[in-house]
């Protein structure tokens, strides 16, 4: 399974050029075709905060998205590259959706280059040594409220 971001009316909320539109539509249909050739299903989820939610805690915030690049939770600290974070909670999307259907999938999971993110496991690393291990940047320290 694919799961794309429904980008269906970005250029409506971003105020993007048509041919935009036209790129993403046709992203969507080049992956959704090769996907079908190799039995892999494509669908899209709701974009709805996304980019501003935390894909560690879940906390949203308009400053959780400071500049384009970044992502910092302002609750509980979690870095990550903006794009990334934003794709791990459009997986995370489908993998409740799933759970919530008729079917109940819920063993559902999300593999990520840096790691599976189950919704009741949370996120497990893949080993060291991984291609992707800098996807992912590690939580700063915290203080001790104790002393």
């Amino acid at each position: 399974m694919i799961a794309f971001e429904d980008l269906s009316h970005i250029c409506d909320r971003t105020g993007s050029p048509w041919g935009h539109r036209w790129a993403f539509r046709t992203l969507y249909e080049q992956v959704e075709y090769k996907g079908e050739a190799k039995g892999i299903s494509v669908k899209q989820v709701g974009s709805t905060y996304t980019s501003k939610r935390c894909a560690e805690c879940g906390f949203t915030a308009d400053e959780n998205r400071a500049t384009r690049n970044d992502f910092r939770c302002v609750k509980c600290e979690s870095e990550a590259n903006a794009d990334y974070n934003a794709a791990k909670n459009i997986g995370m999307r489908y993998v409740r959706r799933g759970q919530q259907s008729s079917r109940r999938t819920g063993n559902s999971q999300l593999a990520l280059k840096s790691g599976t993110v189950t919704p009741s496991g949370g996120f497990t690393a893949h080993p060291e040594g991984f291609e992707a291990k800098f996807m992912d940047k590690p939580h700063p320290p915290r203080a001790n409220p104790s002393g």
